[in-house]
């Protein structure tokens, strides 16, 4: 009864968390098809030890760089969203009618934050993909996972 509350208490916008990592094209194919087990192991990173997992992203993803990912996603999204700022260490986009979007880049990941319309999401995963096809998304809360630009995979 009380998420009920909570959710009525944001206007019906849910609230969806998202780790967005850029897999290293060498591991792209052994991922594809095992993104739930990747997902297993980041949910556990906060019942684990840290550095046993930073260890195990530092092999499979590339470094971000912060001021160039937000770079690429602030101009990609300045047309859409009227209001963008700094929030301490996130990007912040607001849409009158698509709710809020926050962003920080961590050094394997970046963390983003939407509450309000899935619009908000495919801006977001748009944007990135646009960058380059190595990007996959978890959102721990609902159990999602999948790749912002699906990797093209043949079989023969």
């Amino acid at each position: 009864m009380s998420s009920i509350i909570m959710w009525l208490k944001r206007g019906g916008q849910t609230m969806r968390t998202y780790s967005i990592f850029n897999i290293k094209k060498q591991y792209q194919s052994f991922i594809f098809g095992r993104e739930r087990l990747l997902l297993e192991m980041v949910s556990a990173k906060e019942q684990t030890l840290e550095s046993s997992i930073s260890k195990q992203l530092s092999y499979l993803c590339e470094p971000i760089e912060g001021y160039l990912v937000q770079g690429i996603i602030y101009e990609h999204l300045q047309k859409s969203f009227p209001t963008i700022e700094r929030v301490d260490d996130y990007l912040s986009f607001e849409h009158q009618l698509k709710g809020g979007l926050k962003i920080k880049v961590y050094t394997y990941y970046i963390e983003a934050i939407c509450e309000g319309s899935r619009m908000l999401d495919l801006d977001l995963f748009h944007s990135l993909s646009q960058m380059n096809d190595s990007f996959l998304a978890f959102n721990k809360e609902e159990s999602e996972c999948g790749w912002l630009k699906p990797i093209k995979h043949a079989s023969y």
